[in-house]
């Protein structure tokens, strides 16, 4: 049997475990968004729609964009 390709060895968007923020989960709201750890890259998505589209980020953009939310300059 031939070894696994990379393609089959990657895992998919399905195996990713999703989380809500613990702010969101604190105010009891419905639509927030989720994210997961993937490998090399953050993703996103609607809560209300978990089988919607996904949008994948770089970790070094997720920073940026986590600092600036948070008041820093994300640099």
């Amino acid at each position: 049997m031939p070894a696994p390709s990379s393609q089959e060895r990657r895992p998919t968007l399905a195996t990713l475990k999703f989380r809500k923020s613990s702010r969101c989960e604190a105010l009891d709201q419905d639509g927030c968004v989720e994210v997961a750890n993937g490998s090399g890259f953050i993703a996103v998505r609607d809560s209300t729609d978990q089988d919607g589209p996904v949008v994948l980020v770089g970790r070094s953009g997720w920073r940026q964009f986590v600092a600036t939310l948070r008041g820093g300059d994300g640099r």
